[in-house]
C-alpha cells in the first residue's frame, strides 16, 4: 500500500477451520475460526493500528469433502 502497488482502500482478513462431518466435528470448527479471527485481528491492531483500520475481518468453517466454505458469525469481538 505505502509503494502503491495495491490499493490503500482496506484488505480482508479471512480465517477458515476444516471440518469432515458435520455434527460435532463442524461445531468444534465454528469456535475455532473465531479464535483464529480475534488472535489474527488482535495481532494486527498490536503491530499496525493504522493497517488495523482499514480491516474487514471474516470468518468461515470449510467442509473438507465438498470443499465448500459457509461464513460464520463473529463470536465475539474480531
Amino acid at each position: 500500500m505505502q509503494a502503491g502497488r495495491i490499493p490503500g482502500d482496506g484488505f480482508l482478513l479471512l480465517t477458515s477451520a476444516p471440518y469432515e462431518q458435520v455434527g460435532v466435528d463442524r461445531a468444534r470448527a465454528v469456535p475455532k475460526a473465531q479464535f483464529l479471527a480475534r488472535f489474527a485481528a488482535d495481532a494486527v491492531r498490536r503491530h499496525d493500528p493504522d493497517l488495523a483500520e482499514r480491516m474487514t475481518v471474516r470468518r468461515a468453517v470449510l467442509n473438507w469433502e465438498t470443499r465448500t466454505m459457509e461464513a460464520v458469525e463473529a463470536g465475539g469481538a474480531a
